[in-house]
């Protein structure tokens, strides 16, 4: 364009520029507040969220023999739903992982995420029993307590301790939310 014709273009606006000002202004400073909002808490969400993925590829490779598991693209929500509905230590945090996947997608659709302790109701089941004596600020707190245990329950354990805790769930010693149901 010209400068003629910038100049032409500028004039045109003459009139209103100061009310066009205002409004590019205003968005602006909308979006430095957005832009500069503490998103710590989506950090934290990702990091759990990331880790606990890994954790949850391996244990669906192992359970279920599958090489090219990255192949297949599923969703996190698609392999949380691999995880059997038994008396498996991976059954007993499948509730509070979906949670946990449940509280990213929030997060990935909103400028100012906030998690509600009724959010993670599963995860913080798993704690009650987990991490008794813990008590935890913020639900970002416990999700982040939650992601080793939810690890630690999705590594095929040796035998013999996956049948001793196998009994427990199966006794009711330790109650496990699956889907509607708790065991």
């Amino acid at each position: 364009m010209s400068p003629e014709a910038q100049q032409a273009f500028l004039d045109m606006f003459a009139p209103i520029m100061d009310e066009l000002t205002k409004e590019a202004q205003a968005e602006i400073d909308r979006f430095n507040a957005a832009f500069s909002a503490d998103h710590n808490a989506i950090g934290r969400v990702l990091r759990a969220h990331l880790v606990i993925e890994q954790y949850l590829n391996e244990h669906i490779k192992a359970k279920y023999k599958i090489e090219n598991l990255e192949e297949l693209r599923l969703t996190f929500y698609q392999k949380s739903v691999l995880i059997k509905d038994d008396y498996s230590p991976a059954a007993w945090v499948k509730g509070g992982i979906q949670n946990i996947n449940t509280v990213r997608n929030k997060f990935s659709h909103t400028l100012t995420p906030k998690i509600e302790w009724g959010a993670i109701n599963h995860v913080t089941d798993v704690l009650k029993i987990a991490r008794k004596e813990a008590i935890y600020a913020e639900p970002i707190d416990a999700i982040e307590a939650f992601a080793p245990v939810a690890c630690a329950f999705l590594i095929e354990a040796p035998s013999s301790q996956r049948t001793h805790l196998e009994q427990l769930l199966k006794a009711g010693k330790i109650k496990v939310a699956v889907g509607a149901n708790i065991w």
